[in-house]
């Protein structure tokens, strides 16, 4: 009777995974298990049967799975946000892969498991939430990153670490950009304090 039981037991957890995968593009933390529960131990042993693979610690996919790098990341760590370069590329303003990947984050925020060849940027809470836009990745996961606006303000007030060519790309698309919303640009820049910065070049842009 007891064999059966934890049999029992084992499907059921079993088949708590496996439920969870299908909802979930076949990607599931071991901080998931924990909280429902479920022994990491079928993690493992999932893992060595071949019907999951470890991609970092406490993070496993399934075989069919993507291997969607931007959407991993932003799943182990929620509350960093896409940003710089690396925003650029996941919004398709340019085809450049980044080498490091940037992200935002506020103030005393501490990663459990700091992750590598990643640039970690900085500020506070407020301006944290500016521009925060939600966009499907290649694979048609979705992740957060800033909008072009929150991106140009970032650039401007940091134009002294960010590579001319990239600096002067961006803006240059920036001005030929059909959806840009310069009324939202300004509020932004303002709460950053760079709205007369921001507005000096953009009237160098349009002369």
């Amino acid at each position: 009777m007891l064999i059966q039981q934890n049999r029992g037991e084992c499907m059921n957890y079993i088949d708590k995974i496996n439920n969870y995968l299908k909802n979930s593009g076949g990607i599931i933390l071991a901080s998931y298990c924990r909280k429902e529960n479920i022994p990491t131990i079928y993690l493992t042993r999932l893992t060595k049967e071949g019907k999951l693979v470890k991609i970092a610690n406490g993070l496993y996919i399934t075989k069919k799975a993507n291997y969607d790098e931007f959407y991993f990341f932003q799943y182990r760590f929620k509350k960093a946000i896409f940003s710089y370069e690396t925003a650029l590329f996941l919004l398709g303003a340019t085809d450049k892969i980044p080498d490091i990947i940037d992200v935002t984050i506020y103030n005393n925020y501490k990663f459990n498991n700091k992750p590598n060849k990643v640039n970690i940027h900085y500020v506070n809470k407020k301006l944290y939430d500016l521009g925060i836009i939600e966009i499907k990745t290649i694979y048609g996961n979705s992740v957060k990153v800033y909008s072009y606006e929150r991106i140009l303000c970032d650039f401007i007030s940091h134009k002294e670490q960010m590579d001319t060519e990239t600096y002067i790309k961006f803006i240059r698309f920036y001005s030929k950009y059909e959806k840009k919303d310069i009324h939202k640009l300004y509020e932004m820049a303002k709460e950053m304090n760079i709205i007369e910065t921001v507005k000096d070049i953009m009237e160098i842009v349009y002369e």
